[in-house]
């Protein structure tokens, strides 16, 4: 009867931890959208402003390692 309770109690335990988990990870990726859509109204405003600069160097790097495939 004990270890009929210890299994029971175990694998609520188990679904709460999942359930835990599956709202955190919610959690990050909309805070991840927030984040990705300020960025985006960052960048925006900097063109619209004419700000907005392009670092040449890292960009080329970029590319290269993207046309390497590395």
């Amino acid at each position: 009867m004990i270890d009929g309770i210890r299994t029971n109690l175990a694998s609520v335990n188990a679904g709460y931890k999942e359930e835990e988990k599956k709202a955190m990870i919610r959690k990050n990726k909309d805070i991840q959208e927030v984040t990705n859509q300020n960025k985006a109204a960052q960048i925006k405003e900097s063109i619209e402003n004419r700000d907005y600069k392009i670092d040449l160097q890292k960009t080329s790097e970029k590319m290269a390692l993207d046309l390497l495939n590395l």
